[in-house]
């Protein structure tokens, strides 16, 4: 990321004005972020309120109590420790519409243009450098917040959050089941949920253990939480369900019984609980392509359909809106409940599981189709995607899986790599003969 982008992005914000509220994950690199981004989001008339840190649901619960205009997360999400990103809100926490965001990404580059920020810059990590002076800056008093951000006095819009932590957390309890005689293990990954996820199943009554608990940038995401559940679920006993988080917390995948529970087991448990709650009234719930077809048919039996978007919470979200259903998702666990948030929450996500749980005495089994997932390294995913020698491979690898098993090749939208999902119905070895022809 450009260190240019953080001020644009505010100084985006800024000129349209509001009330925005910013917080942040527990990388290194955050709080120097946050610091370039409020020097945008003070050149103009807007009102500026900071989070600290926060997983990315609270913050969507704290810009909906605040009825903010805007609201920013620092955060790059599962990925690992020297990325970083900024994931925009709008009102009142909500998702930007796709029109809204495309004309926000256009103020962005024309502000980039006109300050003649250098593109190239990106690689340059001295340009974004962990700020110790200002990891405590959201404790601060608001005078001290601005002097520990580097702002100059006439910045006096910047205001503290107070107590976003524990306004989240009091939201959470007044939904939540209690937990009496259930036995949980978390993998907070480092992250945001660490401590705070380990003291709400407690406070529920759960007896818990932790692994990753500690807030920690230098190592978030680093061998564990949800994009390691192997590495987790072994440690996860008979009588425990574990799980596991990722670093904003937006996401989370199970291990129950011994095995990993990904997202659309998730979906699949919580669509009975829905249903029997009367609030699958239109007989579907949201996927995406990379939903494994052991849910489609799971749900049908069932008699509730499963309707597919393209990869992207933001395009689940579309759906549910449009369709008025309240229960959607992806694989990765990244779990959409619109009775409940605004955004994916994988505390809100974990606790509704435990609720299935209890409601039915049990989670219900699930095996998913035989799978194989693998990146194809490139430095423009898109291009190359797009080429006509990728085209070609691709159309080899569909006549391959035709009738055996279903295949989802897209370029990542975030890091430089081309995934690919290849699913076999039957037993026939396809996955090889795939990724030899698309590795070639």
């Amino acid at each position: 990321m450009s260190a240019g982008i953080p001020f644009c992005l505010g100084r985006a914000l800024a000129k349209r004005g509001g009330k925005i509220v910013v917080a942040r994950d527990v990388r290194l690199h955050s709080p120097d972020i946050e610091r370039q981004l409020c020097e945008g989001l003070t050149s103009a008339n807007c009102s500026v309120w900071l989070a600290g840190v926060l997983p990315t649901p609270a913050l969507a619960y704290i810009a909906s109590c605040e009825r903010a205009d805007y609201a920013v997360m620092i955060t790059a999400s599962h990925n690992p420790p020297s990325f970083n990103g900024l994931k925009v809100f709008g009102k009142s926490g909500g998702k930007l519409s796709p029109a809204d965001e495309e004309a926000l990404d256009g103020e962005v580059s024309a502000i980039l243009e006109e300050y003649e920020v250098d593109l190239s810059k990106c690689a340059d990590k001295s340009r974004i450098c962990a700020n110790s002076e200002y990891c405590a800056a959201s404790a601060l008093s608001e005078e001290e917040a601005r002097s520990a951000l580097g702002l100059k006095a006439v910045n006096h819009r910047i205001r503290i959050a107070k107590n976003a932590e524990e306004l989240y957390v009091g939201h959470i309890l007044l939904s939540a089941p209690r937990l009496e005689g259930i036995k949980v293990r978390l993998d907070c990954a480092s992250g945001c949920f660490a401590q705070l996820a380990a003291g709400v199943f407690e406070k529920l009554g759960a007896s818990v253990r932790a692994e990753n608990d500690v807030r920690d940038g230098a190592c978030v995401n680093v061998g564990s939480g949800s994009t390691n559940i192997e590495r987790f679920a072994p440690l996860v006993g008979e009588d425990e369900v574990g799980f596991a988080f990722d670093g904003d917390g937006d996401r989370v995948l199970a291990v129950v019984d011994g095995n990993v529970y990904d997202g659309d087991a998730i979906l699949l448990a919580l669509s009975a609980l829905y249903r029997i709650q009367g609030k699958l009234r239109k007989k579907f719930v949201v996927g995406t392509l990379m939903s494994n077809s052991r849910l489609e048919h799971e749900l049908a039996s069932s008699g509730i359909a499963l309707l597919r978007t393209d990869v992207g919470d933001k395009n689940v979200l579309a759906a549910l809106q449009k369709e008025g259903c309240p229960l959607g998702g992806e694989k990765s666990g990244h779990i959409l409940m619109t009775d409940r948030g605004t955004t994916g929450d994988g505390l809100a996500t974990a606790l509704a599981l435990l609720e299935v749980k209890k409601t039915f005495g049990k989670l219900p089994s699930y095996t998913p189709y035989p799978t194989e997932e693998f990146n194809i390294c490139c430095a423009d995913p898109r291009a190359e995607f797009d080429s006509p020698q990728f085209q070609a491979k691709l159309q080899a690898a569909q006549r391959v899986a035709a009738g055996k098993g279903r295949l989802v090749v897209r370029p990542s939208g975030t890091e430089p790599y081309i995934r690919v999902y290849a699913e076999c119905f039957a037993k026939a070895a396809l996955f090889d003969t795939i990724k030899s022809i698309l590795e070639d």
